[in-house]
């Protein structure tokens, strides 16, 4: 077996698959690919310790990507009740405004 073209191959998987996480425009494959080079005692140490590295900042990154578009959400909940408080108490405003003037 040649060992430098296995280790060669190995790492260029790794490359690719953190190339495209790195992106942003990657697929559940390229994360597949991640969490399996992660198997010690499959691949050498030193690669599935990198692997795993990575594999452990794609969930972290996938984690504060879900609770930003929660937060988003929540803050366009917020906003819109904001305008619609807003446009209520103009309304009530201007209703007073045309009371006192009569």
């Amino acid at each position: 077996m040649d060992f430098e073209r296995y280790y060669l191959d190995l790492f260029e998987i790794l490359t690719a698959a953190c190339k495209k996480i790195a992106s942003g425009k990657f697929e559940p494959s390229d994360s597949e690919k991640l969490f399996e080079l992660s198997k010690k005692g499959r691949y050498p140490s030193f690669l599935a310790d990198l692997a795993e590295a990575f594999g452990m900042m794609l969930v972290k990154f996938e984690a504060r990507e879900f609770q930003l578009k929660e937060t988003i959400e929540d803050l366009e909940a917020a906003k819109a009740k904001l305008e619609e408080y807003s446009r209520k108490l103009e309304r009530e405003l201007e209703e007073c405004l045309e009371n006192n003037s009569k």
